[in-house]
C-alpha cells in the first residue's frame, strides 16, 4: 500500500469515529451529507424556515449560477441558499473536500465572494444566524466552536476553554502543573502507559510571524485519581503521528 493512501486512512479514522456529534447534539434541524459526490462522512444541517436546499455537486449547477465551477478540483459542494428574517439578499453556503481531505464550510455573498470559511465535518446553522461547527482536520482534536452570522460577517462566539475529550494510555511521560506553561507547583508526574484524560484546552495562543494562530499546547488534564493539572505539549508533541497520548495532535498537511 502506497505511502499516500496510507496516510489518508490515517486522517480518515478520526473523521469516521466523530461522525454525527454535531447531528445527535441538534436532532431538530434537517440533516444531509454535506458532500454531494463521494459521501465522505461529512454532515450539514439547517433550519427549513431560513434554507433552501441544492445540494449539487458545483460542476453539476447551471453555467449561469455563480457557484458553478468547470473543473471542480476542490470537490465543491452548494449545500444550498440561506436567508434569514434579518437579510435583504440570501448567502450560499458551500462545502469542499479539499485537493488532499481537508474538509471546509464557506459561505459566499449571491455572487460567491467569500465571506467566511473554516475546516469542519460537521456544520449547522439556525434561523438565527448561529452556526455549530466541529471537526479534527487542521486542527488538534475535535474542536467544537460557535459563530454568528450578521452583516455579511462571521465572528466567533469565544469560549473560555475548548472542551477536548481525549482519553487514553501516555505515549511519552507528563508532568503535571499547577499553572500553564510548566509553571506553579507540579501536580504529578506520569510514566509511559498512564491513562489520563485531557479535559480542556486554552485556546489563547500567539500569532506567528505569517500573522496565523499557533497550535494550542497548553491543556488541563485529569488523573487516574481525580487530580487535574495543566499539561504542556512541546514542539514535538504537537504533529498527530508522534502524539503524547493518541487523539491530540495537529491532523492536517
Amino acid at each position: 500500500m502506497k505511502t499516500t493512501t496510507i496516510l489518508f486512512l490515517l486522517l480518515l479514522l478520526p473523521l469516521q469515529m466523530m461522525v454525527a456529534q454535531t447531528e445527535k447534539a441538534f436532532p431538530n434541524y434537517v440533516w444531509s451529507d454535506a458532500n454531494a459526490t463521494d459521501k465522505d462522512g461529512s454532515r450539514f444541517g439547517y433550519e427549513k424556515a431560513s434554507f433552501t436546499p441544492v445540494m449539487k455537486d458545483c460542476h453539476a449547477l447551471p453555467k449561469s449560477d455563480p457557484c458553478y465551477e468547470a473543473d471542480n478540483y476542490n470537490g465543491k459542494t452548494l449545500l444550498g441558499k440561506y436567508k434569514n428574517a434579518s437579510m435583504t439578499d440570501y448567502v450560499n453556503i458551500l462545502y469542499a473536500q479539499g485537493p488532499s481531505m481537508d474538509p471546509m464550510f464557506a459561505i459566499t455573498d449571491k455572487h460567491n465572494n467569500l465571506l467566511w470559511s473554516e475546516n469542519g465535518e460537521e456544520m449547522c446553522i439556525n434561523s438565527s444566524g448561529v452556526i455549530y461547527l466541529s471537526g479534527n482536520m487542521d486542527k488538534m482534536f475535535n474542536q467544537r466552536m460557535k459563530f454568528q452570522f450578521a452583516n455579511n460577517k462571521v465572528t466567533e462566539v469565544k469560549q473560555p476553554y475548548y472542551f477536548v475529550d481525549v482519553k487514553g494510555k501516555l505515549l511519552k511521560p507528563v508532568k503535571l502543573y499547577s499553572r500553564k506553561d510548566n509553571r506553579g507547583e507540579l501536580i504529578a508526574t506520569l510514566p509511559v502507559g498512564y491513562e489520563i484524560e485531557v479535559l480542556l484546552a486554552d485556546p489563547d495562543t500567539p500569532i506567528d510571524s505569517d500573522g496565523y494562530r499557533e497550535q494550542m499546547t497548553n491543556y488541563l488534564a485529569r488523573t487516574a485519581f481525580g487530580l487535574v493539572g495543566w499539561l504542556k505539549l512541546g514542539q514535538d508533541d504537537t504533529y498527530f503521528m508522534d502524539p503524547v497520548v493518541k487523539g491530540l495532535g495537529f491532523y492536517g498537511d
